[in-house]
């Protein structure tokens, strides 16, 4: 015989106990005047009636942005599937190598262009803020 067993046979029943019921507490309070918070929330209630309208007449534009964007999310993940299967081959990897190498000698003209253009607008611009930073500080 196992201990388990000789623990059940030797156990009184729990189903012989009586248990006496308490009645059960009163968990509401019905007052005739509302507080100060259920009167907020019944002018909020016109508002959110309102949101509710807005949405209801906003889902079907919604709903198409969902269906038009479907196909293009689900080709977009396929390319990067592709792009990561393809990855794994060392002439693929040699091949975007060489596609980053040509990509960066034909976009460090154009970024040191924009570089030439637009450093002094930010330059001045940082001169005019540091101007009035000490303008406001002198004045105060």
């Amino acid at each position: 015989m196992t201990a388990l067993r000789k623990i059940q046979i030797t156990e009184e029943p729990v189903v012989a106990v009586k248990v006496a019921r308490a009645p059960a507490p009163k968990l509401y309070v019905v007052t005739d005047n509302a507080p100060a918070e259920v009167r907020a929330t019944a002018t909020e209630a016109a508002g959110g009636a309102l949101k509710n309208v807005l949405l209801f007449l906003a889902a079907p534009f919604i709903g198409l942005a969902y269906i038009v964007a479907l196909p293009i999310v689900g080709f977009g993940f396929l390319a990067v599937l592709a792009v990561r299967a393809a990855a794994k081959f060392k002439a693929v990897q040699l091949a975007a190598l060489a596609l980053k190498n040509v990509g960066m000698a034909v976009a460090a003209p154009v970024l040191g262009l924009a570089f030439v253009v637009f450093f002094p607008v930010v330059g001045l611009a940082g001169l005019a803020y540091l101007a009035g930073r000490a303008a406001v500080a002198r004045v105060a």
